[in-house]
């Protein structure tokens, strides 16, 4: 019974972020500034990741010329959390980058479809973009590192735990393959 209570926990957490999610995106917060590409990147669902961008384009008419190269950049997200797995460091160091490819490969479509074809045009579409990019990046800090802060937290109270040694407190930390009294 317990592992089934569990599991509609789980189901309603992954619902409930999603619907903060898909709700921050109708410009209760700045223009790039959501916490879409950390819910990409962290969530690893793909269904529910995607879904949640089709459906917001589908509501407010997102899908233009080029919207393909927005969605690749979308898929930076999951893919670069997909390789960075549970591993924090490899997460700090994946997210910038997701960040990167997203800013990257949105605008190529960008440039592709509304600018002139010559350097010139190219460099314009990315000069103009570098606001959106700002946005977006300082987001995936705030959402990203913010929820690998929060995990790190919740995961330092989950393996700490209390002992008396005839009365008196004392703390066992339990890490990766160690037992150590505080």
């Amino acid at each position: 019974m317990k592992k089934s209570n569990s599991s509609k926990l789980v189901r309603l957490k992954k619902w409930t972020t999603t619907l903060a999610v898909f709700i921050s995106r109708f410009g209760f917060l700045p223009a790039n500034f959501s916490p879409l590409g950390s819910f990409g990147f962290f969530g690893q669902n793909f269904w529910l990741y995607f879904g949640s961008i089709v459906l917001f384009d589908l509501a407010v008419g997102g899908f233009y010329k080029g919207f393909i190269f927005t969605y690749l950049g979308f898929g930076a997200y999951y893919l670069l959390g997909k390789l960075a797995k549970n591993n924090p460091t490899k997460q700090a160091l994946y997210l910038p980058i997701a960040s990167f490819a997203f800013f990257a490969l949105s605008n190529f479509g960008s440039w592709y479809f509304w600018y002139p074809h010559n350097l010139e045009g190219f460099l314009a579409c990315y000069i103009l973009a570098l606001p959106f990019y700002r946005n977006t990046l300082i987001a995936d800090f705030v959402f990203g590192y913010g929820y690998l802060y929060l995990k790190k937290r919740a995961e330092a109270k989950k393996t700490t735990l209390k002992t008396w040694d005839l009365g008196e407190a004392s703390e066992i930390r339990l890490g990766k393959n160690q037992l150590s009294k505080v």
